[in-house]
């Protein structure tokens, strides 16, 4: 006779009383939360980590990020960075981005003045998206099973991994920001709304043109209420003024921000056109990014060239950002307006990254996403109860899990497919590039190359051979840079092994160059480090 054994699993009731039971003035169901998202940071703070011992780190963005709070905190400077001086001649990541945000960081880079700082951080902001997810999803579409729900979604989601593990970005803040942003939208409590929404405008400038677009969301949303308002002549109607001065408020600040790159922290006239990556929209004949939407409507064959343009990589693109919440957000499209600026932008781009996993762009997009899914489920819950609620959570978990497997960079399948993308390796290579990197005093001044300059960017004087703009149209001064740059520093170190093309731009500069001698040759001669005679 043969006995059958089954698991019985708790029921959606059961499990709910469960995680409400309290400890220490917690729900079970927060305890969980907080040792998910601990889990979380402590996994990929530590890939990260290893990442950046394995010298697989960059000076774009990790190292410009490090070198812009050590010359803050240490140097006497403000926001300085050398990476792309040829580009932006200031120095000051605002002449890039105007990230105000950034300063906030400075008490903690001051305290411990590592790149492992950034990376730990970095991860811990990201995980702490889920929060938001989880109130707007506890308290909006079905309890606490629910929010546990969709903050594990989140968690697992493989875009927000991709962004994880793509050097250090202060754009990571806006899954944690945006995301309470719309919850307090959602809760209609506009004197917490209106902190988050000034501090995610603090993260970066194009945030201003997600939040024009958010209040266009917040009139929809409202559309009944201002009518209402507006006949009754009731202009002090919030949901009438809060998307208004939201609007207007996030245009002013757009404005302001451009003010203030152009009369402070002016870009090299040579480089405008690789500044505003006039490339990336050369399908369109949009001569930089302001003139996108302008060209959409007076170009509209050139739009549809652009859009076709890699479309099964575009549709890919969507599937993986849509498929992991079986793409419910779409039974929710009013929410989605706010993503309208980026994928208007993403999909017109000839630049494969922009509408690829794998970079930090999702950081802008993510929380729409999954607020717009759990909005689909309020409107499921309302209209057919929670049974068909639960149904459906179930089902997009299931979906979520299957493209975790698939997509995510830690998962299986990536692991099989792209073996190299998460794998550490430290070896004797690594070793004996980390023993030359002791060589070098704190303070000296010195040229590298790309993955080695995080691990000298925290000092003033270190630059980093710029050979990412070697083919590009500042070609010319990217290599004028170089060669002066040589005359002035005290140290140059690269590594055939891992960047030949840097390796043998400098070996060409120092050909007759009788001011250095080579003062370590490591690895077989693929590690070399020059020193400046005295």
């Amino acid at each position: 006779m043969r006995t059958r054994f089954r698991v019985a699993l708790p029921t959606f009731d059961k499990l709910e009383q469960w995680l409400a039971v309290r400890y220490a003035n917690l729900d079970r169901s927060v305890i969980i939360l907080l040792i998910l998202i601990l889990i979380y940071t402590v996994f990929f703070s530590s890939l990260t980590i290893l990442r950046h011992l394995a010298f697989d780190t960059h000076a774009w963005d990790l190292g410009i990020f490090t070198q812009s709070l050590w010359t803050t905190a240490y140097g006497n400077k403000f926001l300085y960075y050398t990476v792309e001086l040829f580009i932006n001649p200031t120095g000051s990541f605002f002449g890039v981005h105007f990230s105000p945000l950034l300063l906030g960081l400075l008490p903690v880079y001051w305290a411990a003045p590592k790149p492992e700082t950034l990376l730990i951080l970095q991860a811990f902001v990201i995980s702490l998206g889920a929060v938001p997810l989880y109130l707007l999803a506890k308290n909006f579409a079905g309890g606490r099973t629910v929010g546990l729900a969709f903050a594990g979604a989140y968690l697992i989601y493989p875009a927000v991994q991709y962004v994880n593990l793509y050097e250090f970005h202060v754009q990571t803040f806006l899954p944690f920001l945006l995301g309470f942003t719309v919850y307090y939208i959602v809760k209609e409590d506009w004197l917490r709304y209106f902190p988050f929404m000034l501090l995610s405008l603090m993260v970066e400038e194009h945030v201003s043109l997600i939040l024009v677009f958010l209040g266009f969301y917040m009139l929809w949303r409202y559309r009944s209420s201002i009518v209402t308002s507006l006949k009754k002549r009731d202009f002090l109607d919030k949901r009438l003024w809060v998307p208004v001065i939201t609007m207007v408020l996030s245009a002013v600040w757009y404005w302001f921000t451009l003010w203030q790159r152009d009369t402070f922290f002016p870009t090299n006239p040579a480089a405008m056109g690789e500044f505003l990556g006039v490339g990336n929209f050369a399908t369109l004949g949009a001569s930089s990014p302001l003139q996108v939407p302008l060209a959409i409507i007076l170009r509209p064959g050139n739009a549809i060239q652009a859009l076709m343009n890699d479309g099964a990589m575009k549709v890919l693109y969507f599937v993986l950002l849509f498929g992991p919440l079986a793409f419910a957000s779409f039974a929710s499209p009013a929410l989605l307006i706010a993503t309208i600026p980026n994928f208007m932008f993403s999909l017109i781009s000839d630049a494969k990254l922009h509408h690829m996993l794998g970079v930090h762009y999702e950081a802008y997009t993510v929380v729409f996403i999954f607020a717009a899914a759990i909005l689909t489920l309020q409107k499921i819950l309302q209209k057919h109860g929670l049974g068909m609620a639960r149904r459906v959570v179930k089902i997009m978990m299931l979906f979520s899990l299957i493209f975790f497997l698939i997509a995510s960079p830690v998962g299986p399948v990536v692991g099989v497919l792209y073996p190299n993308y998460a794998a550490v390796s430290i070896g004797e290579h690594e070793r004996a590039l980390s023993e030359v990197l002791t060589t070098i005093p704190a303070n000296a001044s010195i040229l590298t190359q790309n993955n080695i300059f995080p691990h000298v960017s925290n000092r003033v004087q270190a630059y980093v051979i710029p050979s990412i703009h070697l083919n590009s149209t500042v070609r010319a001064e990217a290599i004028s840079f170089t060669n002066q740059t040589v005359q002035e520093v005290e140290y140059i170190l690269v590594d055939k092994t891992t960047d030949p093309l840097s390796t043998s731009f400098v070996l060409s500069l120092l050909a007759n160059n009788t001011d250095f001698y080579l003062k370590e040759s490591m690895d077989n001669g693929s590690i070399l480090l020059y020193q400046r005679k005295a």
